[in-house]
């Protein structure tokens, strides 16, 4: 009877520690979001403003992005918190989706940008890190908070997380002005843009629709990764949908990722309620608490 109620006790001890929020890899996490805060914050310029000078420079389909969206007049975004809920993502191709909940940090000043996924598989916490931070990326996923089923860094990370974040600036167009990033015009619905950063350069093109907003973003320059033994250039692509309003911005309430694989497309992640911060100086350590920055 008494090894009964112990089993009973380490099984409860062990559901508590599945259902506290947090471990390792989110400290880290918070770790990594708080150097970007504090790096970029130092090189912070002036605050400017989206106006027709400021954007003068830009191809006529971004400078018309930016319009709609409701951004001109506005001050720059130095950084961006967003959070995608009621997103599902499937872990490979052929798997069944999964319900998760996604965050994540992109910063202007320099293309640092930190996500968080958080979901359970057949009940036990899975958790994934992926990032980008000074150049160097990294992608890391964990199990019931402490079993690490993968990492993978190097310059396929680094190439793909940088991308990734010229991706993201749909959101966040003052990125657009950086001059890390440059335009090429090539045709009249679509604009290339090329992203460097300490040696590393991706490509990638954004299409707009018949109103000047942004509806896809394609690359050939992002690695598949396998579970971390090996990875291979896919083209991959992220399509935008459901423009509405939110905080006086017009932004997509929707959105896909897909790779573009031989037997056909792979669509991985899908959400359609997105919540964009601007600005910020902390994110969530967890519910009811903050971790605040210096």
């Amino acid at each position: 009877m008494l090894w009964i109620v112990i089993v009973l006790i380490a099984l409860a001890i062990i559901l508590m520690y599945f259902a506290i929020p947090g471990g390792r890899l989110w400290k880290q996490y918070l770790t990594d979001v708080k150097s970007s805060l504090i790096d970029t914050n130092k090189q912070r310029n002036m605050q400017s403003t989206f106006t027709e000078d400021s954007v003068a420079g830009l191809p006529a389909l971004l400078r018309q992005h930016i319009i709609n969206g409701h951004y001109m007049e506005k001050p720059f975004m130095d950084n961006m918190l967003i959070y995608f809920h009621n997103t599902k993502f499937r872990m490979s191709a052929g798997k069944k989706p999964i319900k998760i909940k996604f965050m994540q940090v992109n910063f202007v000043n320099r293309p640092d940008r930190h996500a968080f996924l958080t979901g359970r598989i057949a009940g036990i916490p899975l958790q994934a890190k992926d990032s980008v931070l000074d150049g160097f990326g990294s992608m890391t996923g964990v199990l019931a908070k402490q079993f690490q089923l993968f990492r993978s860094t190097g310059a396929e990370m680094d190439q793909g997380q940088l991308i990734t974040a010229l991706a993201d600036a749909v959101y966040m167009p003052s990125l657009f002005l950086q001059e890390y990033v440059s335009w090429k015009v090539v045709d009249d619905c679509t604009v290339e843009g090329e992203i460097s950063w300490k040696g590393v350069t991706a490509k990638g093109r954004f299409t707009f629709d018949n109103n000047g907003s942004i509806i896809r973003f394609d690359t050939n320059d992002r690695y598949m990764d396998k579970n971390g033994k090996s990875s291979s250039l896919v083209p991959w692509y992220v399509t935008y949908s459901d423009y509405k309003e939110q905080n006086g911005y017009f932004q997509p309430g929707s959105v896909s990722v897909s790779w573009m694989l031989s037997d056909g497309d792979d669509t991985y992640f899908v959400s359609d309620h997105i919540e964009v911060q601007y600005s910020i100086n902390e994110v969530n350590a967890r519910p009811g608490l903050r971790a605040t920055v210096p």
